[in-house]
C-alpha cells in the first residue's frame, strides 16, 4: 500500500466494510462528508451502496487525488456529489460548505496517520496553523508531547466546527488517537454524546504496525454524557464488545469492569515517582565498559579516561523489560547533581571529563528539543537529589507488562536510568525489597492491567504510576504471600554487589512495611 503525504488509502473492502458497520447509510444521514477524500473510495463505496444518501461532499488537497474523485463525481448522477479542492484547515466547515439538503450529517472516512513533524519531513501543505493544539503547559509543550497526530487535528476541527450539526463523525485512525479525543474532550468540554471503537488489523489493511480502529461519536446532543462509558469491540462484525474505556474522577480507566473492584487503589500515590535521565546525546553521554571496570568507551568506539566521580552505572528500559536485573554493564556522565546547576565548574573540578565533553560539543549542539536553549554546557534533566538514593524501585516506560525491579547501588555509586524508566528513590534496601514486592503483587499488576493501554508507545508512564496507591494495596494483599516476595528481593539486592551499611542487617521482617511506603 502505497503513502502518500502521509495518507494510507482505504482498500475498497475495508470501506465496505465500515460502510455496512454504520448502514444503512442513506436512512440514517442524508448528508456526508469525507473529509481528506483521497482518490474517493469511500466516495464511490457510499454511492455504490444499498442505500446512498442524497448529498455528498468531499474534500482533498493533492491534485492527482482531487481529479480522481473529480471524476468520479462527473460520472455520477444519482447522488449529489461535489469535491472540493482544499486545504481542510483553510476552510470553516460551518459557513463554507452550503449544504443543499437538511438533516443529519455523517462524516466518515480515512485521514491522514502520521504527526505533524512527519508531514512537514514529507513536504505535505495539509498541515494546521502552528499553535499549541493539545493546550499543553510548560515543558510538555516544549517536547516531543507537543507533537500530535494530524487525525487528532482534523478530529478536534470537526468536533468544533461540527458542534451545532446533529452530526456523526466515525473516522479510521489509530487507537491512541480515539484516546487522545476523548482525554481532550474530557478537559475541554467538546460535545461528544456517545462515543465507540471498533478495532480493526491495520497490519493487514495497510501494513502499518499500529493498533487501529473505527471511531465514532455522536456530536451536538448530550454534551459529555459518551465520555462515562465507551465501548470496544474486537471487530466489525463483532456486535458485543469485548470491553469498556471511560473516565472515572476524570482519569481515562482502559478497562472499566475489569478496575472495578480495584478502584479503592486508584491514587494517589504516597511516594513520587521520578523519571529518568534526559540528555538527547547518547552518543557520549553513555558509555560501555570495554577491558575491564576502569576503561570505558563511548558508542562511537573511542576509549575515554575521565575522572570517575562523574561517572554512574546505567539502566534502560530495554534492560529492565527483558527480566531480573543484573549488574550494568554500562554507564552514563552525569554533569550536574540537580536540574539548572551550572556545569563550568567541571573545567576545574574534572579537566578530563570537561576536555572530553568539550571536543564533543557539536553532538550537544544538535539537540533539538527546546529545554536545552539557555542552560549550563552539557546540561541534563531528569536530576537531582533522589537520583542519587543507593537504593530504587525502577520499571521500564516501554514493557507491555510491566515488572518492578529493586535496584542498589554498585560499588558504591548510585544506578542511573535512562528517561525510559520511572522510580522511586528508597532509604534501605528494606523499602525497596518491600515497595518491589508490593508492586510486584497480583492485586497491584491487576490495577496496572485496568488502566494501562497496552498499544501507547509508552504503556508505563508517569501519571499512570502516580495513580497506585500503595498505602491502600498494602492493607488489601496478602501479607504473608507479600513477605515472601520481598525476602526474595532483599536476597537479590545483596547478592548484587550492592552496599550494606553497617547498621543495616541481612534480614527482613514485616515490620518495615509501613516506612516502606509512607514518606
Amino acid at each position: 500500500m502505497s503513502r502518500d503525504l502521509g495518507d494510507f488509502p482505504t482498500p475498497p473492502a475495508l470501506v465496505a466494510a465500515v460502510l455496512e458497520r454504520l448502514g444503512p447509510i442513506g436512512e440514517q444521514w442524508p448528508r456526508v462528508l469525507e473529509p481528506t477524500c483521497g482518490r474517493g473510495h469511500f466516495l464511490k463505496g457510499l454511492i455504490d451502496g444499498t442505500s446512498p444518501p442524497r448529498e455528498i461532499r468531499g474534500i482533498e488537497i493533492q491534485a492527482s487525488h482531487y481529479e480522481a474523485a473529480q471524476a468520479l463525481a462527473r460520472d455520477t448522477d444519482s447522488v449529489r456529489l461535489e469535491v472540493v479542492r482544499a486545504n481542510l484547515f483553510d476552510l470553516d466547515l460551518r459557513r463554507d460548505l452550503a449544504w443543499r439538503e437538511p438533516g443529519p450529517l455523517l462524516v466518515v472516512g480515512n485521514p491522514p496517520w502520521v504527526t505533524n513533524a512527519e508531514l512537514g519531513v514529507l513536504g505535505s501543505e495539509n498541515l494546521p496553523r502552528k499553535s499549541n493544539v493539545k493546550q499543553l503547559r510548560g515543558i510538555d509543550a516544549r517536547t516531543g508531547a507537543s507533537n500530535f497526530d494530524i487525525a487528532e487535528a482534523i478530529w478536534l476541527k470537526l468536533l468544533r466546527e461540527l458542534a451545532g450539526e446533529e452530526a456523526t463523525i466515525a473516522l479510521l485512525c489509530k487507537t491512541s488517537v480515539a484516546r487522545g479525543i476523548l482525554q481532550f474532550a474530557e478537559r475541554g468540554d467538546l460535545p461528544i454524546a456517545e462515543a465507540s471503537i471498533v478495532r480493526f488489523d491495520a497490519k493487514t489493511w495497510f501494513r502499518a504496525a499500529v493498533d487501529a480502529c473505527l471511531f465514532r461519536v455522536k456530536v451536538g446532543v448530550g454534551v459529555g454524557a459518551g465520555l462515562e462509558r465507551v465501548p470496544v469491540f474486537a471487530g466489525f462484525p463483532s456486535v458485543r464488545p469485548e470491553s469498556a474505556i471511560g473516565f472515572v474522577r476524570g482519569r481515562l480507566v482502559a478497562d472499566l469492569d475489569r478496575y472495578r473492584p480495584l478502584a479503592f487503589a486508584d491514587g494517589p500515590c504516597p511516594l513520587t515517582w521520578r523519571q529518568g535521565l534526559k540528555h538527547d546525546a547518547a552518543t557520549v553521554m553513555e558509555l560501555e565498559h570495554d577491558l575491564g571496570p576502569g576503561s570505558l568507551r563511548n558508542k562511537q568506539g573511542e576509549t575515554l579516561n575521565v575522572e570517575s566521580d562523574w561517572v554512574y552505572p546505567l539502566l534502560k528500559g530495554a534492560d529492565l523489560v527483558r527480566g531480573p536485573v543484573s549488574r550494568p554493564t554500562r554507564a552514563v556522565i552525569v554533569t550536574q547533581r540537580r536540574v539548572g546547576q551550572d556545569t563550568r565548574g567541571l573545567e576545574q573540578a574534572a579537566p578530563r571529563l570537561w576536555a572530553y565533553l568539550a571536543g564533543h560539543a557539536a553532538a550537544f549542539a544538535r539537540r533539538k528539543s527546546s529545554i536545552y536553549r539557555g542552560q549550563a554546557p552539557f546540561a541534563m534533566f531528569g536530576i537531582g537529589p533522589y537520583s542519587f538514593a543507593p537504593y530504587k524501585v525502577a520499571v521500564s516506560g516501554l514493557g507491555k507488562a510491566p515488572r518492578f525491579h529493586a535496584v542498589g547501588s554498585v560499588r558504591g555509586r548510585p544506578v542511573m536510568f535512562d528517561d525510559t524508566c520511572y522510580f522511586l528513590p528508597c532509604r534501605s534496601p528494606e523499602q525497596a525489597a518491600i515497595t518491589t514486592a508490593l508492586l510486584n503483587d497480583p492485586a497491584t499488576l491487576a490495577l496496572i492491567d485496568a488502566l494501562i493501554f497496552r498499544d501507547a508507545k509508552r504503556p508505563i508512564t508517569k501519571a499512570l504510576l502516580a495513580r497506585l496507591d500503595l498505602a491502600a494495596l498494602s492493607g488489601y494483599v496478602d501479607h504473608r504471600a507479600l513477605l515472601m516476595r520481598a525476602e526474595d528481593e532483599f536476597a537479590r539486592l545483596l547478592a548484587a554487589e550492592t552496599v550494606i551499611s553497617e547498621n543495616e542487617t541481612d534480614t527482613l521482617s514485616l515490620d518495615s512495611r509501613e516506612s516502606a511506603i509512607i514518606p
